[in-house]
């Protein structure tokens, strides 16, 4: 009974972080500029990638056991997932902004403005 339960709670939790993927990617086809393209990364990496690794490392305790060394290694792949790919996106927001790319007349507030 309770192995069924934890296969349809990974279950459920691998499908809810590809829809963060999903959301992502239609965002990145959606905006009008690359600073919001960077931005648009944030639920696939913040949302999407936390909810996978937790799914498999279910899946994984249901096909061979539990073991903290596993658990260890999620909670250190999705601390490192966060932490770089908001040092990431902040850093090719600010490169894309510098390059001169158009930004959309929408965008507000503009902080980089008159920094350049």
């Amino acid at each position: 009974m309770t192995e069924s339960v934890l296969a349809v709670v990974a279950g459920a939790l691998a499908i809810l972080g590809a829809l963060g993927f999903l959301v992502s990617a239609v965002a990145i086809l959606r905006v009008r500029d690359a600073v919001s393209r960077v931005n648009s990364l944030g639920p696939a990496t913040a949302v999407g990638m936390p909810l996978i690794l937790t799914a498999a490392l279910i899946q994984q305790s249901l096909l061979s056991g539990w073991v903290w060394v596993d658990l260890v290694k999620v909670l250190l792949a999705i601390a490192g997932s966060v932490i770089v790919s908001s040092v990431a996106s902040n850093t090719l927001g600010r490169a894309a902004y510098r390059s001169g790319a158009s930004l959309d007349p929408k965008t507000r507030p503009n902080e980089l403005a008159g920094r350049r």
